[in-house]
Formats: C-alpha cells, sequence, structure tokens
C-alpha cells in the first residue's frame, strides 16, 4: 500500500498567500429607469447595459412589502411582476424610501 506524503497538495487546503476573491451577492438587484404616462403608470423601462427602453404589455401582479421598520434601515418596497412587449417576465420594484429609485430583482 502507498502512503501520501505530507508534504503533496491537499484537497481543500487554503493557500493563504493569495489575495482573496472580492465577495459580491448573488442576485443583487439592477437599477433601472422607468418611463411613466401622464397618468403616473409605468409604460417603459431601461435595462441595464440596454440602448433601447422595453414597452410594458402588461402588468400581471403588484405588491407592496414593508419590513425591517425597527432596524435603522427598513425596507419598503412596491413590487411589480410584468411582462415586456418582447415576452420577458420581469419582477421590478420602487424603492419606496429613496426618490424615484427602481430596480429589476433577478431571481
Amino acid at each position: 500500500m502507498r502512503r501520501l506524503s505530507s508534504a503533496g497538495p491537499l484537497v481543500g487546503r487554503v493557500d493563504r498567500t493569495q489575495p482573496k476573491p472580492e465577495l459580491r451577492p448573488l442576485n443583487a438587484p439592477m437599477p433601472l429607469r422607468v418611463q411613466k404616462d401622464a397618468h403616473g403608470r409605468i409604460v417603459a423601462i431601461w435595462r441595464q447595459g440596454r440602448l433601447t427602453p422595453r414597452s410594458i404589455a402588461t402588468i400581471q401582479d403588484r405588491w407592496r412589502i414593508d419590513d425591517e421598520w425597527w432596524r435603522e434601515h427598513p425596507i419598503s418596497r412596491m413590487y411589480y411582476a410584468v411582462v415586456l412587449d418582447d415576452g420577458t417576465l420581469l419582477t421590478m420594484y420602487q424603492d419606496l424610501l429613496a426618490e424615484d429609485a427602481w430596480f429589476e430583482q433577478r431571481p
């Protein structure tokens, strides 16, 4: 039977001499620009990295979340599940505590 040398590589060994990779949140919300009509209804959005806006074909659902009101940074958001003119289903929200701040919520 062959024994492995203790000097050989170990699975799961952490090399502390290398810089740590930068951590980033998964599914972080992406900023959106929103266009509204004269009645204040959302009619189009500009997604980050896109040059042209997409029209909203329909709003399938909307709901409000008010959470963590007891903390330093509470959450108050109006969510929308929308279908864009190209058939894309998108969940987006307005941060009600910030002025005109809209985001795409990625799954």
